[in-house]
């Protein structure tokens, strides 16, 4: 073997594991400080601003059209910069936003910076499914999509540690500084990492396939499984936002628990979100996505189930374990089965679609939160309807088709025509010339 070849040959191996790093830390850091870090200090700021539950659900559901420019604009700077440069770039938008929220005074000012950050998790996410169509073998894009969807929980752990501790001896604005920083701090090591391994250079993709894939795409919309996926975005959407967006507001105004408790909930539902990704991306490359749908729907009915009855400190960290694992992944099963029955660049465009439909929903879903609070006088009627969402999402995942079962049959149909089947060819190829003498 050529001494060059004992050089490249372990950076090569290393390559996916820097990516996968890489991409789980960046969305980790994009999700949790840009989406679940605001909820946890949502009462103080709207008490120091003087703003009622009513502008915080206008506040949140105008953010959810953020996905509306956010993600073309995810889409086409792509294309432009590469999935992997974006994923890198947005930390330092994303650390602007941060700091921006140290200086808002009002509704409006609130308003636009909590906008632009929601659509910051988008310019990670968009790119990721690209990342892991260039990058990652076929046999392991599931589980890189999973476990980077679970990145975010360590981050609702330091989220919770983090507001903890500003809210009982500072002050909820230099959290953002402090946040900001970190991004900072991460994207610099990203960039570090992926120039280790020489996976910060840009490859333009071909446009050959394009018309194919969007025949594929509008083939499969039309099936059994096409319907109930776009279904999923949709209750994910309508769901799993609302519960966490007031969440926090719910414990500590409706039932009169502490920071101290809240903060704890946060920090265990991060740790059972870590755990729990890893558990259920071996499940989705084991058992398939269908399954993995069904048990994350169950777990997050059974936290509503947890938090609409006459409320303990146990059940508020049964309710945080529970809900830990299902928020942990479920942004990530949807296009983990994509990935698996559709050609990448037909799940790239799949996963846009689903995302947008996820945000249209999610904006219906924080309005109606924000609304029942001031109709209701409690959030008790959202996570009660939430829950009975929640058991429907977990009925209709059973009627998805085994993944397994569709890429076989598009081998059958196409040939060897995916990377799965080409690496088989490739090592059968290799094992004959082996063999012979």
């Amino acid at each position: 073997m050529p001494p060059t070849a004992r050089i490249i040959l372990p950076q090569e191996k290393l390559r996916p594991l820097i990516i996968t790093l890489v991409c789980t830390m960046l969305t980790g850091a994009s999700y949790g400080f840009g989406l679940y870090l605001f909820p946890m200090v949502m009462p103080e700021i709207l008490h120091d601003l003087k703003l009622s539950y009513s502008d915080a659900g206008v506040i949140t559901a105008a953010a959810q059209t953020a996905p509306l420019f956010m993600i073309p604009l995810a889409g086409y700077l792509t294309g432009r910069v590469g999935g992997l440069r974006l994923i890198v770039f947005s930390q330092i938008f994303g650390a602007a936003l941060l700091l921006a929220l140290y200086y808002v005074q009002g509704f409006f000012s609130l308003l636009i910076v909590v906008l632009l950050m929601r659509g910051w998790p988008l310019l990670v996410w968009i790119p990721l499914v690209m990342v892991a169509a260039e990058h990652i073998e076929f046999k392991w894009r599931a589980t890189m999509l999973t476990v980077a969807s679970s990145g975010a929980c360590f981050f609702v752990f330091v989220d919770g540690a983090l507001s903890s501790y500003f809210l009982e001896r500072h002050h909820w604005r230099y959290l953002w500084p402090t946040a900001a920083l970190c991004c900072l701090v991460f994207g610099v090591s990203a960039w570090l990492g992926l120039c280790r391994v020489n996976a910060w250079e840009y490859k333009r993709a071909g446009r050959s396939g394009k018309k194919r894939s969007y025949g594929e795409l509008l083939k499969w919309a039309k099936t059994r499984s096409g319907v109930i996926t776009f279904v999923v975005f949709a209750l994910t959407g309508l769901t799993f936002t609302p519960f966490q967006t007031y969440l926090a507001s719910y414990l500590r105004d409706n039932l009169n628990l502490t920071i101290a408790v809240t903060g704890a909930m946060w920090s265990v539902m991060g740790i059972a979100g870590i755990g729990g990704g890893l558990v259920m991306g071996v499940i989705t490359d084991r058992m398939g996505a269908r399954i993995a749908l069904f048990l994350t729907f169950f777990l997050a009915a059974v936290s509503a189930v947890l938090i609409c009855m006459p409320i303990t400190t146990a059940q508020v960290m049964g309710m945080a374990v529970c809900y830990g694992i299902a928020q942990a992944v479920i942004y990530g099963l949807a296009p983990a089965y994509m990935s698996k029955i559709l050609a990448p660049e037909s799940s790239v465009t799949a996963v846009s679609a689903g995302t947008l439909l996820l945000v249209s929903t999610a904006f219906f879903g924080n309005l109606l939160g924000g609304w029942s609070s001031e109709y209701f006088g409690s959030f008790f009627w959202l996570y009660l309807t939430t829950g009975l969402f929640f058991t429907m999402g977990a009925l209709v995942s059973l009627g998805l088709t085994r993944e397994q079962q569709r890429t076989s049959t598009i081998n059958r149909h196409n040939g060897l025509s995916t990377p799965c089947c080409q690496n088989q060819l490739s090592r059968c190829s290799s094992s004959r010339n082996q063999e012979e003498p």
